[in-house]
């Protein structure tokens, strides 16, 4: 059943409920860098489209969203390799070599009633109005060089803006294809790059990334140095350009949908850990798992700014593990980003549980008690696979040619994302 058409859907990729009770349904709209709230009311639906102002990087072809259990914070994973809308940097020329098309990008983090609503300092899609490379602006800028909107006469500095609504970041998957929420501030992403240059080129041999954000950076600043990062290398994954890939997590396992390969795989979330890099900061040890407001920017820490490729080197080389880095081979991706730490899941239980004689190209999933949801973009179908066997108990037709994102709504339904369509529907099942 159509639920709702048009009206600020712009190629709708992914679609979660958020659980709070609110009847919120959140779609991450890849045409135009934006989220689309509906609401149900006893009126009928109402839709707010919303695009975050520096939404050309932190929800950039937007691809998943994963709410936190309360729904006050999601997070969303983007399938970009940081093109930000192809600008042209007039105001900082420098960010058009060293920072467009670098893939420094993954999972951005937001508070949910925030998102595009605070922060907001710029027109979509104009130039970015810092100067420099990083999120911390140089406030020691005299009165004649900065703008008039930003110059604060009461304590005489040059306040620049901060970039956008979100309260988080880490960029070590570009070309991501879907997000889940374990605990905390930590996700699971489908990573569909793999390795990777500095001008937006990939091998496409992806994988599952684990990321923890810990404590955030608050709005629209810029320190990272908290992030723990682990790849699940060996649990393979291929992006389709023209489709969202699904990731739930069930008991300790991970699924998600290989939509290049025609396969839903399967990985347990346990396995061996090879550390890479260790933390930049061995004399104090970072707390993980943690949330809520942290450190704003490098600055406050005394350090080198994280995100600046010279001091990324720097890190590798004092912290490395020598001995791992080698023995991945061509396996290595260097991080782009000073973290907490970086490190390599190495396991050798990732199994197709479902072939593309299930599903041809699998795009959204959904974990329900009665079994796997698999969207099938190919068909048009939803599969209801058994949890035990995963042999096909349901087959639901749907007649859709762009079905993509899913999620279950309420006991006995789903609702879906249709790319063809620019639109969402409701299934009974």
């Amino acid at each position: 059943m159509l639920l709702w058409r048009g009206g600020g859907l712009d190629r709708p990729t992914a679609i979660a409920v958020r659980p709070d009770g609110s009847d919120e349904l959140w779609v991450t709209n890849e045409g135009d860098d934006s989220l689309t709230v509906l609401r149900r009311t006893k009126e009928g639906i109402e839709a707010d489209t919303r695009q975050d102002a520096y939404g050309e990087h932190f929800t950039a072809d937007p691809s998943g969203i994963a709410f936190t259990p309360d729904g006050k914070r999601f997070a969303v994973s983007n399938d970009s390799t940081n093109e930000v809308n192809d600008i042209d940097f007039k105001l900082n020329p420098e960010r058009n070599t060293n920072f467009k098309n670098n893939n420094f990008m993954g999972p951005s983090l937001f508070v949910t009633e925030t998102f595009a609503r605070a922060g907001q300092s710029k027109a979509y899609s104009a130039d970015w109005p810092q100067p420099g490379n990083g999120h911390a602006a140089d406030t020691s800028i005299p009165v004649e060089d900065c703008p008039l909107e930003y110059w604060t006469p009461e304590i005489g500095q040059c306040v620049w803006p901060r970039e956008g609504s979100h309260i988080d970041m880490l960029h070590e998957s570009p070309l991501s294809k879907g997000i889940v929420h374990l605990r905390s501030n930590q996700f699971l992403v489908l990573d569909g790059c793999g390795s990777g240059d500095t001008e937006g080129n990939c091998n496409g041999r992806g994988h599952v990334v684990f990321y923890d954000f810990n404590k955030d950076h608050q709005e629209g600043n810029g320190f990272h140095g908290d992030g723990v990062v682990r790849r699940y290398i060996d649990a393979v994954f291929t992006r389709r350009e023209d489709v969202a890939s699904g990731i739930v997590v069930r008991d300790g396992i991970a699924y998600y949908a290989d939509s290049g390969n025609g396969a839903v795989r399967s990985v347990p979330l346990e396995g061996e850990d090879a550390l890479m890099v260790g933390t930049w900061h061995p004399e104090s040890a970072v707390p993980h798992m943690e949330s809520g407001p942290g450190i704003i920017s490098w600055g406050d820490t005394g350090a080198p700014d994280g995100d600046d490729p010279a001091n990324v080197d720097a890190w590798i080389a004092a912290r490395g593990d020598a001995s791992n880095i080698a023995a991945a081979g061509p396996m290595w991706i260097k991080p782009r980003e000073v973290l907490s730490a970086y490190a390599y899941v190495r396991t050798t239980a990732n199994r197709v549980v479902a072939g593309p004689e299930v599903a041809a190209v699998p795009a959204g999933l959904a974990a329900t008690d009665r079994g796997l949801l698999v969207v099938d973009n190919a068909t048009g179908r939803v599969l209801l696979l058994d949890w035990t066997t995963f042999a096909v108990v349901r087959n639901y037709s749907t007649g859709l040619k762009g079905l993509s994102g899913i999620a279950v709504d309420g006991p006995g339904h789903v609702v879906l994302t249709d790319l063809d369509t620019d639109a969402v529907y409701r299934l009974k099942l």
